[in-house]
């Protein structure tokens, strides 16, 4: 029994930990800059602890991986930003320049548009934690990811959907937990997929 509460103890720590770190290396990047370095970090430090290494020391491990992706991380980052800009700009303009009669449609195709986009954003992390690519391949193995595995994105959508209730009713749980539970969860299921194709 004891060697059970020690254990579960233990995951909490590293779940605590992990989060605080997440923020705490977001607001070093003043916000903006730091969001997706420090989510690439979390899920890199997420992916040792995945793969079983023991003894991890979190604070060091994240600052390494914070640092050497930083500016790989800022770039794909405003490549997303600029894809969700135009992405918004066509929803804010569809009234004005489409007949009535056809808006259903034009929302319909932004909408699922989005969705690949943001679905392929949420993917780019784990890619990022397990493999060493150049900038514009990450994003073309995360679109493919959306594509090729249509039954595994609705699965994340589900997941993201609990995760946000979540958000919503417990704010607290998210400032404790929140970030470093869905990445955990996000990253265990992509890298089952990444094992499969790895031993091809």
């Amino acid at each position: 029994m004891g060697k059970v509460v020690y254990k579960v103890a233990e995951i909490c720590y590293k779940f605590v930990v992990l989060n605080l770190l997440w923020i705490l290396f977001t607001i070093l990047g003043l916000g903006v800059f730091g969001v997706m370095p420090a989510t690439v970090a979390l899920f890199a430090v997420i992916r040792q602890w995945i793969k079983g290494e023991k003894d991890l020391r979190l604070i060091s491990l994240f600052w390494r991986y914070y640092k050497a992706d930083f500016f790989r991380a800022n770039l794909i980052w405003l490549i997303y930003l600029a894809v969700f800009y135009v992405i918004y700009v066509n929803y804010m303009f569809v009234e004005f320049y489409y007949a009535e009669d056809i808006h259903f449609y034009i929302y319909s195709v932004i909408f699922v548009a989005f969705i690949v986009i943001f679905m392929s954003f949420v993917n780019v992390f784990s890619i990022m934690a397990h493999y060493k690519m150049k900038t514009i391949q990450y994003i073309k193995v995360a679109l493919g990811m959306v594509f090729s595995k249509p039954l595994h994105t609705i699965i994340q959508i589900i997941w993201l959907l609990v995760y946000y209730i979540v958000f919503i009713e417990l704010p607290k749980v998210f400032l404790v937990l929140g970030v470093s539970v869905i990445a955990f969860v996000l990253l265990g299921t992509n890298y089952r997929i990444f094992i499969k194709y790895d031993q091809k």
